[in-house]
């Protein structure tokens, strides 16, 4: 919870003083019981209200489609707090946090003329303060902080009344030992909750950290005018040509008889492949064909969709972090859009297909920033001039913040080797939802000794076996093509392919 009024200038302090809330009476799965909430309070620093920047327009749209299940985006993290940390320490490390980043004391509404952020130069947020049972064997640990954090996530933020970031300590005999904290994806992305993290880490260490120099506002008037503008119109352009001839669709064929209904509460389902054999074949081919691992992950997710899919191009859109001017690594924010990547993986193999995934790729992250607002107007015209509305809704996320993974075994050049490895691979439910905004949507997240490639998939068109299927071919493409040359269609052979029963689907 937090509470705020318009305060003026440019830099400002946080206090902390105990709160009179009573806290949460018992947490059964984090072992922790509620002792009362502290109060970090902010005063003196800029304030201001503006449109929204383009990236926090993006998810501001996301999490309106969403309603009441947006907590689906919301960011939970845990830090093991130093030992010799204090409960003033903890906090005043939090003022200084809020205080640096506006976005933590930011409120985001609709406003006449669009959407509006409104930062806050005065106010106030709120630390619940979690303490181990008196007879609890030993302080709490990850799995206890991550249970609570878990708990704090599941309630989708109310953006327009409180601050975007929720916080809660777990203490043992008095002591801090961890430090729980949820992010609204509307306060910032996956980029912005790095730079959190590590400047708790100095902060906890006792280190000065220099100014922030750009934040939200400055980020959406640079949007406005000048260079910025341009980068967003030059943007459009590129959208408007390439949508003009790619596929209106991937799912344009009659749904299998054994699809979930449309109505169904677990339509959207996602599944994990675990893989130490991708991740070893990724890495090598990465070296050969000298692009990222990044790019043939991606490869493999566009070329095996556009095989099962029956096209000849593949059209995905990517999580773009457009981060890569100075000025925002240190922006506390959300500047995520989506990138248009278009793919012709051609008759080759595989490895033909990574090689000619390099361009693409470096054009779609070129042109991830834009007007929202604008953008659905170039959908619309396309879609007009097309004769069907634009379905882009497959999506590749790489979310590893790394290219290489650090824990692989050494297969050198044997086959063998590597096949065994893929004896190893599982497939795991992760999850299932009423709706969701993709029907195809693929994403990887770091781990040191394996390939984790997750596929949310609308079991409407691709049922799970297929959902399976389709996370097999991705793995066999990988591993296949580090000793032999397999294209994407080989890869899918024992799935039933969708029936060719759709409309033609030609360029204006």
């Amino acid at each position: 919870m937090s509470s705020h009024d318009t305060g003026t200038g440019d830099t400002g302090t946080a206090a902390v003083e105990t709160g009179s809330g009573t806290g949460t009476a018992g947490d059964t799965r984090s072992g922790t019981v509620g002792t009362g909430t502290l109060t970090v309070r902010f005063s003196g620093l800029r304030s201001g209200s503006a449109p929204m920047s383009w990236g926090q327009q993006a998810i501001w749209k996301s999490i309106n489609w969403l309603a009441e299940e947006a907590h689906y985006f919301n960011l939970a993290r845990v830090v093991a707090l130093p030992g010799g940390t204090t409960t003033d320490g903890v906090l005043g490390v939090l003022g200084e946090l809020i205080a640096r980043h506006e976005a933590l004391r930011s409120t985001f509404t609709d406003g006449p003329d669009g959407p509006v952020q409104r930062v806050y130069g005065s106010g106030s947020a709120t630390v619940a303060v979690h303490a181990a049972p008196a007879d609890a064997p030993g302080p709490p640990d990850e799995a206890d902080a991550q249970a609570l954090a878990d708990r704090l996530a599941a309630t989708p933020f109310r953006n327009g009344e409180e601050f975007g970031m929720r916080y809660a300590v777990l203490t043992h005999a008095g002591e801090p030992v961890w430090l729980v904290m949820v992010v609204s994806h509307q306060a910032t992305d996956y980029g912005g909750v790095r730079v959190m993290e590590a400047e708790l880490a100095r902060l906890l260490r006792g280190e000065s950290l220099e100014p922030v120099e750009w934040q939200p506002l400055d980020q959406a008037r640079h949007q406005q005018e000048g260079e910025g503008a341009r980068r967003g119109r030059a943007a459009l352009d590129h959208w408007e040509r390439a949508l003009s001839t790619a596929p209106t669709s991937h799912f344009d064929f009659p749904p299998p008889p054994d699809g979930a209904g449309e109505d169904d509460p677990g339509r959207f389902v996602r599944l994990r492949l675990a893989s130490v054999a991708g991740a070893v074949a990724a890495q090598r081919l990465a070296d050969r064909c000298r692009v990222s691992t990044s790019t043939v992950l991606l490869t493999a997710a566009a070329a095996t969709l556009a095989a099962y899919t029956g096209h000849d191009r593949a059209v995905m859109l990517l999580i773009a972090g457009n981060r890569n001017e100075p000025r925002l690594q240190s922006m506390v924010g959300a500047q995520t859009e989506n990138a248009l990547f278009v793919l012709a993986p051609g008759e080759g193999t595989f490895e033909d297909a990574v090689r000619g995934g390099f361009l693409p790729t470096m054009s779609a992250y070129r042109y991830g920033e834009y007007d929202p607002a604008a953008m659905d107007e170039v959908h619309e015209r396309v879609g007009r001039a097309r004769g069907r509305k634009l379905d882009l809704s497959a999506f590749f996320n790489d979310v590893r913040m790394r290219d290489r993974w650090d824990a692989l075994p050494d297969t050198g050049d044997d086959p063998e080797a590597l096949l065994a490895l893929r004896a190893g691979s599982e497939v795991s439910f992760i999850g299932s939802w009423a709706r969701q905004d993709a029907k195809y949507f693929v994403h990887t997240p770091y781990c040191p000794d394996r390939l984790h490639l997750y596929l949310m998939a609308d079991t409407h068109y691709l049922p799970v076996p297929v959902i399976e299927g389709l996370l097999r071919a991705m793995e066999t493409l990988l591993v296949e093509s580090v000793h032999g040359k397999v294209t994407p269609a080989e890869a899918l052979r024992g799935l039933t392919l969708p029936t060719a029963d759709r409309a033609p689907d030609t360029g204006a």
